[in-house]
């Protein structure tokens, strides 16, 4: 029939010759008109054409039946509906994937090239896309077979191979579609075979019918043969943004594309002597201002080289630089917001946010930031983008199951899947009729269920074996057990469900026979443990909420997996179950799906990919990251066909059949992409780019912008990001987002030591009269806020800790090491989450108990350290082991063979720990009397008084603990008694800690042993030989230094030693001239005087001194109490200069504290060591006072 093209380019008004042709054409009652435009933007241009056609024809009761909009996929299903030509089914791309993973898994053994791409992550996809590009290049699979059967070169060779294998799989491939009535052939090449073969009665029908094409610059193949087929039988009108079609073209024409297309299309409807009418030239542009024409008129002149400037263009452009992506979103939000505000003043006309739109290439960049942005400024917008399916909870599900399976059942896959909250358990929904509390009691059994599964180590068959678990916790603390009969219940309740509904559905799953038996299993499943119904819970909710896209997305995501199994019944169904391969299929079937999304009708600013834009598109465009790496764009061939292949390839096709390479062409449109983008705004232009973005720093700008600003009086605007110096007019678009500006310049005026200017503060002013006035005045409570914690009152503290404070040491010295900690964990009772494993508490506790129970064993059979044998030492340790890892508390020992490990290598130390005690026994008349002596109450058990000290409110500080050990000899009729305290790590006594309050136990224990010796000992008048560190463990020797000498010596006391000549000598009998004691830090000089060794002076000291560094122990102990039942709270842990240790190093609270030593506020309580005659000095001025 006939073809006409309508030419111009962006300076000519292409839309008002598309709806004048259309508004004739539809003068005759008869005719209809189909436009055809890209289907990216089908809603949105049906909107615009269909309006202003209506507008056009005057007509109230204006008809859309005669005037249609589609895209070529829509035209071919609105022609072919009532056909018998689309007679099979559609297929997804991943019922797709499966197919083609099922025809490669069958052709393994035939392929050569492909064989190892088979299990490659990507292949599946790449084997798809290339298939559709040879569909929409129209290339059948048969045409891959002209090649002749022999090359000369290897590269031939290759090429030849590559097309037969390609060949081979699109084939059998086909076959499967073929087998499952699925649609081979693509809609748009069916409706070109079916227009093809009309006969005359359907030609007259065509040619009532104009078809106009608009929005494109070039088609595929497949389109290219519908047009022909079109204007050969009907009338087509092409609409093409060309600047010349009379003149040659090269591949860096602006115009290359349509011009391409204008002379394909022209030259084969000559040919084909269909009816070519005369070009429409469209006429200037009538609406738009002067600087649009001459930003048009640039663009295109200096693509030659040439331009000279006739008019302004700084009212309609302006090109920013921002310091980086989110500032310079910031920028373009605010100036949003600005110009819709300013719209609306009188005198103006209206700029509504739907006239607005963002383009951006670099969505990956600039996406996560836009919600945040724009909901600040309160600016509505839709945001063009596919959303994944992977992050939907049904996801999750599935794949958390699957990993069940896979790696048996670890803790962290469990959890995994039960917080995905779609499974909860049929009983508990049946206790609690309510979804919302039954949902809140599951998280809370949950939680208490993962806390016991770290601290128990449950996982694997833990979790499958019909055993209720056992619970055992023990407070190290308070030496007792926990109650966990009702948090077993609990656990077991959640762990029995688990077992029953979860792993006997795998068994069941891998007993099916054939894949659809399979998919029953798996889909009864979801039926059973309630997955629907909890989806449906979860969208009834979000309707309630307002949230009608996140009710759809529940929707949505329960009808993919539905689908995916159908698909999966009508590709694997009868075929022999394959569990590794359902498992991949549901997961990658799923993560790879995304969200539909419904088309934009109401007033948001539009967000959309700046490659699909074009001329007036919009009233205001910002066009953003436009640097040098991101446009032009830089696009590599990924695809499974080289350039080289894609030309060879080429050569020989046959005519209406072409293979495009997407690399080349996108790199080739470029120009004309930027002049689509850069016509895309009727009224004002934004482009801007980030000089700094993730790791790159001092970006350039795009060449395109580079070449405006060289070409143009333009100037580029520096948008830097907010200080005090900058003016509010670019910065300010909402009270919401003033709060956030207020509050940044607040702190950096408080770094610079200024104020705010006149305007911010004036702004302030506005803001705190506003209906935002709650908001920010707590918002800028932060510019006041110290960290720092409020004292309680005396009587919020008796209420929190008690009249009378019951205490251990440790406690005490928590308190001085750091006020807060200390509030935290026995004021609050705060607790760290417990890990399986071995702690430091677990081990102090095995090796107190074993050292206790084997003294008690050597009193007991009446033996002596000093006496008993290498043999009976053994033994006794032997049996002191096999009664304490005999115990429930440390069942979780034998556990897994790691821990197995752990207990023979604590076996090993306990042993070694014996030997050094029983030599040292061997050199010492200090003689253990008592081990594990209890003062205060523990656990129920009362032990010795200990040491009650009054407080000023009326009550007293019980002190509690054990002394590990009370040794004791008698010199000249006169008794002395020491104390001595295992430790699992090296200490040693300093006596600053001491003075200050952080190491308080020697001298707390020596004083309580002291005070009640008769109890004790059964003695009176004794005197202190000190208090010892013991340290507990295993020492590693160089083979050199192994002796029995060197290994005595890892075990050399440390504490506080009495300074007496008498003591000394009892310290160690074996002394001989010149020699330094392996026990005690003293040595006999070469005139056989025993004395303190040199670099110990500081661990000597008197009997007087002794009792002057209790009484300050008693004074401290006292004030600690004081301080704490007046509400004392103080954010100041220690700081040691001497070792660099600060308290707040290893604290488990710092997320809670927040303690920053970088705030003026926040500060170290700093401990300058001192020396012994300096404290006690003090100590003796103290006294004085």
């Amino acid at each position: 029939m006939s073809l006409q093209f309508i030419t111009g380019d962006g300076s000519c008004d292409h839309e008002k010759v598309v709806l004048d042709t259309a508004c004739d054409w539809l003068a005759n009652d008869h005719n209809e008109v189909f436009f055809l435009v890209p289907n990216y933007n089908k809603f949105e241009r049906e909107q615009e054409i269909l309006s202003q056609l209506k507008h056009r024809q005057e007509k109230k009761d204006f008809s859309t039946i005669r005037g249609q909009v589609y895209s070529f996929n829509r035209l071919a299903w609105y022609f072919l509906q009532d056909s018998e030509n689309i007679n099979g089914q559609t297929i997804s791309d991943t019922g797709s994937a499966m197919i083609m993973r099922k025809v490669l898994l069958t052709l393994s053994d035939k392929l050569i090239i492909f064989r190892g791409e088979i299990n490659k992550e990507g292949f599946i996809a790449k084997l798809l896309e290339l298939y559709k590009e040879f569909q929409l290049g129209n290339i059948t699979i048969d045409m891959l077979g002209f090649l002749p059967s022999s090359q000369e070169t290897t590269k031939a060779k290759d090429f030849e191979l590559k097309m037969y294998e390609i060949r081979l799989i699109f084939t059998a491939y086909e076959k499967e579609l073929a087998k499952r009535n699925l649609q081979i052939e693509q809609p748009i090449s069916m409706l070109t075979n079916f227009l093809a073969a009309s006969d005359l009665q359907d030609t007259a029908q065509l040619n009532q019918k104009l078809f106009i094409v608009n929005g494109f610059s070039n088609f595929s193949m497949q389109e290219q043969e519908l047009l022909k087929v079109l204007f050969d039988k009907s009338h087509v009108c092409i609409d093409l943004y060309v600047d010349s079609v009379h003149t040659d073209s090269d591949a860096l024409d602006l115009f290359f594309d349509p011009k391409q297309t204008y002379h394909i299309l022209k030259n084969f409807a000559q040919n084909q002597q269909s009816h070519v009418l005369f070009d429409k030239k469209a006429p200037l542009l009538s609406n738009v201002s002067a600087s649009y024409l001459e930003l048009e008129r640039c663009f295109r002149q200096t693509n030659h080289g040439r331009y000279e400037q006739a008019g302004a263009l700084s009212d309609h452009v302006e090109i920013w630089k921002a310091e980086n992506p989110e500032e310079e979103l910031r920028q373009v939000a605010t100036e949003i917001r600005r110009l819709v505000s300013l719209s609306f003043t009188k005198g103006n006309k209206p700029l509504y946010y739907r006239d607005i739109q963002l383009l951006t290439l670099n969505p990956e960049l600039y996406y996560s930031f836009i919600p945040s942005i724009f909901e600040e400024l309160d600016i509505p917008f839709y945001l063009d983008e596919d959303r994944q399916m992977k992050q939907h909870p049904l996801v999750e599900f599935i794949q958390a199951l699957f990993a069940l399976d896979n790696y048996y059942y670890r803790t962290s896959d469990v959890f995994r899947f039960l917080r995905t909250e779609l499974y909860i358990p049929k009983q508990l929904q049946e206790d609690t009729q309510d979804w919302q509390k039954a949902r809140d009691k599951y998280r809370w059994i949950v939680d208490i269920t993962e806390n016991q599964a770290l601290a128990h180590n449950f996982h694997g068959a833990d979790w499958t074996r019909e055993q209720d678990w056992r619970l055992f916790n023990f407070d190290f603390e308070k030496e007792e057990l926990i109650d966990t009969e009702n948090t077993e219940v609990l656990t077991n309740q959640l762990r029995n469900n688990f077992r029953n509904d979860i792993v006997s559905f795998f068994i069941s799953l891998k007993a099916a026979d054939t894949t659809k038996e399979a998919i029953i299993i798996f889909y009864q499943f979801l039926q059973k443990i309630g997955v629907e119904q909890q989806l449906i819970y979860w969208r009834e909710q979000e309707i309630v909420w307002g949230n009608l896209e996140q009710a759809r997305d529940h929707e949505q995501t329960w009808a993919s997996l539905m689908d995916l199994l159908d698909e999966l019944v009508e590709i694997y169904g009868e075929d022999p179950f394959d569990f590794d391969l359902f498992k991949e299929i549901l997961s990658s079937g799923l993560e790879n799906l995304t969200f539909g999304k419904v088309p934009t009708a109401i007033d948001q600013v539009q967000i959309n990919p700046l490659d699909l834009t074009r001329p007036l598109q919009a009233k205001v465009t910002f066009a953003i990251g436009l640097d040098e790496t991101s446009f032009p764009r830089t696009v590599e061939n990924k695809s499974l066909i080289s350039t080289e292949e894609r030309q060879q390839l080429n050569e020989n096709l046959q005519p209406g059949q072409y293979l495009k390479d997407q690399a080349e062409e996108t790199i080739r449109k470029e120009p004309f992409v930027a002049y689509n983008m850069l016509l895309s705004a009727s009224e004002k232009l934004y482009l801007s780019y980030p000089k700094n973005a993730d790791s790159k720093q001092n970006i350039k700008m795009s060449s395109y912008l580079a070449r405006i600003l060289k070409w143009t009086d333009l100037t580029l605007q520096d948008r830097c990001s907010l200080d005090l110096t900058c003016d509010p007019h670019h910065y300010v678009g909402s009270y919401k987002s003033l709060i956030r500006q207020l509050n940044s310049l607040y702190r950096q005026a408080q770094e610079e030591k200024s104020a705010l200017s006149g305007k911010w503060q004036s702004l302030k002013d506005l803001l705190l009269m506003s209906d935002y006035r709650s908001l920010a005045t707590k918002v800028f409570e932060s510019q006041v806020h110290r960290n720092v914690p409020v004292h309680l009152s005396p009587e919020l503290a008796e209420q929190l800790y008690g009249k009378n404070i019951y205490s251990s040491i440790s406690q005490i010295e928590t308190f001085y090491d750091y006020q807060y900690d200390y509030f935290l964990k026995f004021g609050l009772g705060l607790k760290e989450r417990e890990i399986y494993g071995l702690n430091s508490a677990m081990t102090g506790e095995i090796f107190h108990e074993a050292l206790d129970n084997f003294l008690k064993a050597v009193f007991q059979d009446d033996l002596s350290l000093t006496q008993m044998s290498e043999e009976q030492r053994q033994l006794l340790i032997d049996r002191v082991l096999k009664n304490i890892f005999g115990q429930e508390r440390y069942a979780f020992m034998e556990k897994n063979a790691r821990m197995s490990f752990i207990r023979y290598r604590l076996g090993k130390t306990v042993q070694h720990v014996s030997w050094g005690l029983k030599k040292q026994a061997e050199k010492t008349q200090l003689t253990p009397v008592q081990t594990e002596v209890l003062f205060g109450e523990i656990a129920g058990n009362q032990g010795i008084p200990g040491l009650e000290i009054p407080l000023s409110n009326g009550g007293k500080l019980y002190l509690r603990g054990k002394i590990d050990r009370v040794d004791t000899t008698t010199i000249d009729g006169k008794p002395w008694l020491a104390v001595m305290d295992y430790k699992s790590s090296a200490h040693q006594f300093d006596i600053t800690d001491s003075y200050y309050g952080l190491a308080m136990q020697l001298l707390t224990y020596l004083d309580i042993a002291l005070k009640d010796a008769v109890e004790l000992i059964g003695k009176k008048d004794v005197s202190g030989a000190g208090a010892y560190y013991f340290h507990v463990y295993d020492p590693i020797l160089a083979p050199k230094k192994a002796s029995e000498k060197e290994r005595l010596k890892q075990y050399k006391l440390d504490g506080l030693f009495a300074d007496d000549p008498e003591v000394f000598e009892a310290f160690d009998e074996t002394l001989n001239k010149s020699e330094h004691s392996l026990v005690f830090p003293i040595q006999k000089d070469k005139n056989e005087q025993i004395k303190g060794s040199v670099r110990s002076k500081e661990k000597f000291y008197t009997i007087e001194e002794m009792n002057t560094l209790m009484a300050h122990n008693r004074k401290k102990l006292k004030e600690a109490a004081e301080r704490i039942l007046s509400g004392e709270i103080k954010m100041n842990p220690s700081y040691k200069m001497k070792d660099k240790r600060r308290a707040t190093q290893y604290s488990p609270f710092r997320s809670i504290s927040l303690f920053d030593p970088m705030l003026e506020e926040n500060d170290y309580h700093r401990i300058h060591s001192l020396s012994k005659e300096e404290i006690m000095e003090r100590l003796k001025e103290e006294k004085d006072d």
